[in-house]
């Protein structure tokens, strides 16, 4: 099964490395961990927003009302078929001055901040860590392939 990741891995581009699952990504500073919870393996092949919103937006980000709609919480929905709109060249309300996705270019998303993805210092243009914390709230990062789903959506120019 792990040779399968591998070759998977290899041939999505995912900068992941199964030689320790218990320690964040350290090629690129990255918080996540790889997992071998099958959610987080069917990401690796995976760039489509449908399966985003509904394997990781819906299951991470719009439970207990924080982003399951643009009036809960979050003021943000990225509920099934609305998370593009709210998203794609949106501004970030937290800081008006980032869209929380630039196509093609992960550093300067906030939305991958936001998910430590993308270090602060390594944003485009260089930020700070959220005033309100990272995300998902109240919960553990992202693995690294769901992480690396969503950069293979956005690279691939955040198609809807």
């Amino acid at each position: 099964m792990i040779r399968l990741v591998i070759v998977a891995s290899l041939l999505v581009g995912c900068r992941i490395s199964l030689e320790n699952n218990d320690t964040p990504d350290s090629g690129a500073g990255r918080q996540c961990t790889v997992s071998t919870s099958q959610p987080c393996m069917d990401a690796v092949t995976h760039s489509d927003l449908a399966w985003i919103e509904s394997k990781i937006f819906v299951a991470s980000c719009d439970f207990s009302g924080c982003h399951s709609s643009a009036t809960d919480l979050g003021k943000l929905d990225l509920g099934a078929g609305k998370s593009h709109a709210s998203l794609v060249g949106a501004s970030s309300l937290l800081d008006p001055t980032r869209k929380l996705v630039v196509p093609n270019d992960l550093n300067a998303s906030f939305l991958l901040l936001m998910l430590q993805d993308v270090k602060p210092e390594m944003a485009t243009p260089p930020g700070t860590a959220p005033a309100n914390g990272f995300m998902p709230k109240g919960s553990a990062t992202l693995c690294c392939q769901k992480l690396d789903a969503v950069e293979r959506w956005i690279m691939a120019g955040a198609p809807m």
